[in-house]
């Protein structure tokens, strides 16, 4: 009798003790979801958790855009956050450790798409008779003007033999557009036709157009090409700063935006760590 006792003691020791090392055997996977955008947490997001492309379970961010799944069987998991106003962002080889919670963050894309379009196939435009439309020309605006590699930026046939393949320079001064002689190219400043070649400084022009085949009719009879010249006027230089103040203003709100990125990750790294260390202590 007393041997039978010890027995089922003995049994239910074993079965006690299997039962405690099942239970803190299992791992877990918490996190914060939020916008990648705005830093802001996205509550009520739904985090499925999958193994093998099985679902295992799931869950819903909470106010503060905070999940919790467990228990789990250690092994790699993936995890798939769903929410309406973001892009559904899948997160795979999440590694479950025993007794330990894993840490997943994620930040969403949010979903630009408001309107479904529907677009028919392509189809193949075929002109009829001849394209009178049909220019070869090359086109600089003020900001490829100035970042021209060209010896000296107010020398516009040297620009010209830069931006195109069509022109010859003789060396002294002289060049010849589609093998014609230097005269047969003409220039226009502000749409006014000028004798010979003319010389505007880089940081005056606007745009410069140049014409080396199929030149325009507006632009008069002629063998070789058409330079047209549009210069800088009052509203170019607003132009100009606007354009620059806004670049300043972009780079001054991609710096802040990583400098709170920053802050944020460095932060959820502090929280994390007295998390753990207060789960520890209870």
């Amino acid at each position: 009798m007393k041997t039978l006792t010890t027995s089922v003691l003995a049994i239910l020791f074993a079965i006690l003790g299997l039962s405690a090392t099942a239970q803190t055997g299992y791992g877990e996977i918490r996190g914060i979801i939020k916008d990648n955008e705005t830093l802001e947490t996205v509550p009520f997001a739904t985090v499925k958790i999958l193994q093998g492309n099985v679902l295992i379970g799931g869950v819903v961010t909470d106010i503060e855009g905070r999940y919790k799944y467990k228990p789990l069987t250690p092994g790699k998991y993936e995890l798939m956050i769903i929410e309406p106003g973001h892009q559904t962002q899948p997160v795979n080889n999440i590694k479950v450790i025993p007794n330990e919670a894993t840490y997943v963050d994620v930040k969403l894309t949010a979903n630009t798409l408001t309107t479904v379009v529907v677009v028919a196939a392509p189809i193949e435009y075929a002109p009829k008779g001849v394209d009178k439309t049909m220019y070869t020309f090359s086109s600089l605006d003020a900001k490829e003007v100035k970042q021209l590699a060209s010896a000296n930026p107010g020398d516009v046939k040297g620009m010209l033999s830069s931006i195109s393949s069509n022109v010859v320079d003789m060396g002294d001064g002289q060049i010849h557009v589609r093998g014609a002689r230097d005269g047969s190219t003409s220039y226009y400043v502000d749409g006014v036709r000028c004798l010979g070649a003319t010389s505007v400084p880089g940081g005056a022009i606007e745009n410069l157009t140049f014409f080396t085949g199929g030149v325009p009719a507006m632009y008069g009879d002629m063998t070789s090409g058409a330079v047209l010249i549009t210069t800088k006027s009052y509203f170019s230089g607003i132009r100009e700063k606007n354009i620059r103040n806004q670049e300043w203003r972009d780079k001054q709100e991609t710096k802040r935006a990583a400098e709170k990125a920053k802050l944020d990750e460095a932060n959820r790294a502090k929280e994390i760590e007295e998390e753990k260390a207060k789960e520890k202590s209870e």
